[in-house]
């Protein structure tokens, strides 16, 4: 028989979860939003209910954040969770003051369920699992006949242990856990966008003809869009003007690993690591082609299961180190928050997060239009992307905190000129700044 947790248990942040509430500000949110766009328009009334009795098969995302002595904890939270309708800003900083001490929001607009969540609690395979059983319970509330199908997490099923689990300590390897020394990475360039504001442009793709273009290249999806990312960045910031001191960083584009897929977890908590593909830029003259054989090698060697041990094992050694453990919060707070600021967010120009393909009940098919993912975009990560595909529709979708949009426009003028259709939408906040 699974174990289970009351949903009124404590437990830790999971290992890749610790840094964030140390780190996180205005500009740098770490949140991250997915939302499914429904045939119909939404019934907050009904809405409200689904979370309602959705939130309890959830106990790891019913918490807020507590300080303990030595680190933060989730502590369970007794207070109601109030949904919003949907406003201009995405991806926003969480603020729990006025939202019940939740680490995680539920918005609402026309014919749109979002869910935008703090990364301590989860990454994009959890978050996409609340989702989808919201959506779920939702349906059936407003009269859909529909079926889980062994598809959903259900209100009426308890949750196993084995979804609280922090994943990461349990793959550890003492004796894999090499620290490599990193160099800051180049940083996109632009003018900002007020804080109030994220930029959003996505571009949906027809799932097959993106696929047979990765594979006429033979790259898989994501190798081929990260070595796109990496020379339209170089094409459009850095060509020419090589010589420049701050361009002769190497460009950094990290890709973000779901580890359920390379060992055995059914967590619902974080559990990813990332390949990173890095390439200094220092001439005129690099060609797509370069990019291209250089992005297999590094992805290669990125998911060989050694290497997705030994960073993991790299992240769960900093947190076993004797000194660090024994260290007050308020101390171990105040030195994590200068490191980071002054290397950590430097190490990435951008990150690429490709969720997966949504697999959803053939029954909620005919109610579900769309499936959108969007990461925060911040201070110095100026531009991000994430993709999710959903049927026949492949989406591509790019968050910015500059007003400038050269990089989406070559990119995705890159994609039409190898024969793909793309349908562009925007919330056009470069209009508005």
């Amino acid at each position: 028989m699974a174990k289970t947790k009351t949903s009124q248990d404590w437990f830790k942040l999971d290992n890749s979860a610790k840094i964030f509430p140390t780190v996180s500000n205005r500009s740098e949110t770490n949140t991250f939003r997915v939302t499914i766009t429904l045939t119909e328009d939404i019934n907050a009334e009904k809405l409200q209910e689904a979370v309602n009795l959705i939130l309890e098969r959830y106990p790891m995302f019913k918490v807020k954040l507590k300080k303990g002595l030595f680190w933060t904890y989730f502590d369970y939270n007794s207070k109601p969770f109030i949904i919003q309708p949907m406003n201009h800003q995405i991806c926003s900083e969480m603020d729990t003051l006025e939202n019940n001490g939740y680490l995680f929001k539920v918005y609402y607009h026309q014919k749109d369920i979002a869910i935008e969540m703090f990364h301590s609690l989860a990454d994009g395979g959890g978050v996409m699992e609340l989702l989808k059983s919201l959506t779920f319970e939702y349906l059936l509330l407003v009269g859909k006949e529909i079926t889980p199908d062994n598809l959903i997490l259900t209100k009426n099923e308890k949750p196993e242990f084995e979804e609280y689990e922090d994943a990461n300590a349990k793959f550890y390897d003492r004796k894999n856990r090499k620290h490599i020394p990193e160099q800051k990475a180049y940083r996109i360039k632009g003018t900002h966008i007020d804080e109030d504001f994220t930029g959003l442009i996505s571009g949906v793709i027809d799932t097959k003809q993106m696929l047979n273009l990765a594979r006429s290249h033979e790259m898989t999806v994501t190798e081929y869009l990260t070595a796109l990312m990496m020379y339209v960045i170089y094409i459009t910031q850095i060509q020419y003007r090589e010589h420049i001191k701050s361009n002769q960083r190497p460009v950094k584009i990290f890709v973000p690993v779901n580890l359920r897929k390379h060992f055995p977890s059914n967590t619902l908590r974080n559990f990813s690591n990332f390949i990173k593909t890095d390439m200094v830029m220092n001439k005129p003259d690099i060609t797509f082609e370069e990019i291209k054989a250089l992005v297999k090698i590094q992805f290669a060697k990125g998911i060989e299961k050694e290497e997705l041990i030994r960073k993991m094992s790299e992240n769960v050694a900093f947190e076993k180190n004797i000194f660090l453990r024994i260290t007050p919060y308020f101390l171990k707070n105040f030195v994590l928050k200068i490191g980071y600021s002054m290397l950590g967010i430097k190490l990435n120009t951008m990150s690429l997060t490709n969720i997966g393909r949504v697999v959803l009940p053939e029954s909620m098919k005919s109610y579900v239009h769309d499936v959108t993912a969007a990461v925060y975009a911040g201070k110095f990560n100026t531009v991000n992307c994430s993709i999710m595909t959903y049927e026949n529709k492949f989406k591509i979708t790019f968050t910015r905190s500059i007003i400038e949009t050269k990089i989406e426009r070559e990119f995705f003028r890159h994609l039409r000129k190898q024969g793909l259709d793309i349908e562009i939408e925007s919330n056009y906040v470069e209009d508005y700044a």
